[in-house]
């Protein structure tokens, strides 16, 4: 830099001793020498145009409610005085954050929920990755409402509803503003779902909608309103419910779930081809639902109950093509024996007896350990009906053994 500046001390002078030739002015000159000095600082790699960072890395953890163990907190706001930058923990609490400028900055960890903290003085280095107390975990601790959350929680999962009830209407009377509050508003209604009160349940569900409209919960309410009536065989209410999660929640992953209810409410309301249709719908929108599977199977039954075998035998057949390892929603019994069974019964009212004959053998040395939703064996069923079959045709009418 002062080379540069001599040179041009030395091109000035030197234009001094040229008569009748005039220097630059003063304030050319000025700006001349910034320029210079500008120049040389970028090529230096000055500071003061590329500030040094360092990056920050942790582990935030909560104490768990009644308890001294803690677990990872995931979805924490981490935040660095001096930094616009700011990042959220992820599953297992981790948290990296770069680009903070170097020296002495104070640390903030917000959680909804949870107590904010600030660590004052957290020295970050240039250009290394900097770790919060060594490595070790980063602490929050729980407001007085999600240590209530938690607890009911905690006795939900342990199945014992009325102590989770009671906790969660503490939660919801003491803190309506809570982060917590329409959780609280949701699970009291889901629990009295459980327990069988659907009445209550309706309305704890009622009260979230109203309350907590714009509740990440407020398609499971609809939906659990929905199941309320479905449940006390108020099918025409329930129909309507079902539709209104498919209308007001297009996006829902309970869409399949109501479309598989509504098909069920007009089959129990004696509405037969308007359940086939429901069912076929639910197949064209959500083929990948667990409950397309099911929907199949029953089109099939339906066609079964109406005496329309041909029918009923096509659709039990798809169900085996399109979801031959397909299993009940919630389940692990597969579909595959119950549609067996079927085509078997249906080649039996049609007098194929060699069809009939066929498919309940599949069951019994495929699925020899397959049964109905009450436990009993479909494969002992179809054993029994063979044995109908080959016990009580006219000689001329039985089935060969090939």
């Amino acid at each position: 830099m002062l080379s540069l500046i001599k040179k041009f001390r030395k091109f000035k002078n030197k234009n001094k001793r040229i008569k009748g030739v005039k220097g630059p002015s003063p304030v050319i000159t000025v700006i001349i020498i910034i320029l210079l000095m500008m120049v040389a600082v970028f090529f230096s790699g000055c500071s003061i145009f590329n500030p040094q960072t360092g990056s920050l890395e942790g582990v935030v953890y909560r104490q768990m409610s009644n308890s001294t163990s803690t677990a990872p907190l995931p979805e924490a706001l981490i935040c660095v005085s001096g930094s616009e930058n700011t990042t959220y923990t992820d599953q297992d609490g981790y948290f990296l954050l770069n680009e903070i400028p170097a020296g002495k900055r104070t640390l903030t960890v917000i959680k909804e929920g949870y107590v904010t903290l600030e660590l004052l003085n957290i020295n970050i280095e240039p250009n290394i990755i900097n770790q919060v107390y060594f490595g070790e975990p980063i602490t929050l601790q729980p407001k007085e409402d999600t240590i209530l959350y938690d607890t009911a929680m905690e006795y939900l999962e342990q199945e014992d509803y009325q102590q989770a009830i009671d906790t969660f209407l503490v939660l919801r009377d003491s803190y309506p503003d809570s982060p917590w509050a329409d959780d609280a508003q949701y699970y009291l209604g889901y629990l009295y779902e459980r327990s069988k009160l659907y009445i209550t349940a309706r309305d704890e569900y009622s009260l979230l909608l109203f309350y907590y409209p714009g509740s990440p919960w407020a398609d499971d309410a609809r939906l659990g309103i929905a199941n309320c009536y479905y449940f006390t065989e108020d099918y025409y209410h329930a129909q309507i419910q079902y539709q209104a999660v498919i209308d007001n929640y297009p996006f829902s992953d309970l869409c399949p779930q109501a479309q598989y209810r509504i098909a069920w409410c007009n089959r129990r309301l004696g509405n037969y081809t308007q359940a086939i249709s429901d069912f076929q719908q639910l197949i064209d929108l959500y083929p990948a639902s667990i409950y397309t599977p099911p929907a199949q199977y029953f089109m099939g039954e339906i066609y079964y109950n109406l005496e329309n075998y041909e029918q009923a035998i096509i659709a039990f057949q798809t169900t085996i093509d399109n979801f031959l390892l397909s299993t009940w929603p919630g389940e692990t019994r597969l579909i595959a024996p119950a549609a067996y069974f079927y085509i078997g019964f249906c080649n039996e009212e049609l007098g194929n007896w060699e069809e009939a004959l066929d498919a309940y053998r599949v069951i019994i040395n495929e699925y020899p350990d397959s049964t109905w939703d009450n436990g009993d064996s479909i494969a002992e069923d179809a054993q029994e009906r063979i044995g109908l079959i080959e016990n009580y045709l006219p000689p001329e009418e039985s089935p060969s053994d090939e």
